[in-house]
């Protein structure tokens, strides 16, 4: 039995109490559409990037009126701003960002892919490694 005395308030977590502090749907998409817009996203890559059933779906919840994001919904949007968020770390580079998004990489994970068709062929995991990839590396020159 360990008698040591304990020191220091006790960690209780709790989660954020203000609205403003939690990230909203409606913020989280509207992060998405403009990360959307600089990737040059068509509605069906869109659709598939966050798990959306159709383009009629998608554009509810460009208007707001469809329902709230799932957690895996709103992992892919935040995954999808952390790549963006890496690949124009410094400013002036989104045409370079459009560029490494678009264009084919022969190294791994992509095997002569472009990191986008990588993404939007194995999804989720896919999203997460690139993301690792970029923060792992720093943006891609």
């Amino acid at each position: 039995m360990n008698n040591k005395p304990k020191i220091g308030p006790r960690l209780v977590l709790q989660p954020p109490s203000r609205p403003a502090a939690r990230p909203t749907s409606a913020g989280v998409l509207s992060r998405f559409f403009r990360i959307a817009e600089a990737w040059e996203l068509s509605p069906l890559q869109q659709c598939r990037l966050l798990k959306i059933p159709s383009p009629k779906v998608l554009e509810r919840y460009r208007l707001g009126q469809a329902p709230r994001l799932s957690g895996l919904q709103q992992e892919r949007a935040a995954l999808m701003a952390s790549i963006q968020q890496s690949l124009c770390a410094t400013p002036g580079t989104s045409e370079r960002a459009w560029a490494w998004l678009h264009t084919p990489h022969k190294g791994p994970p992509f095997s002569g892919d472009s990191p986008l068709y990588f993404i939007l062929e194995n999804g989720l995991p896919a999203l997460r490694e690139v993301a690792r990839l970029l923060v792992r590396q720093g943006a891609p020159r």
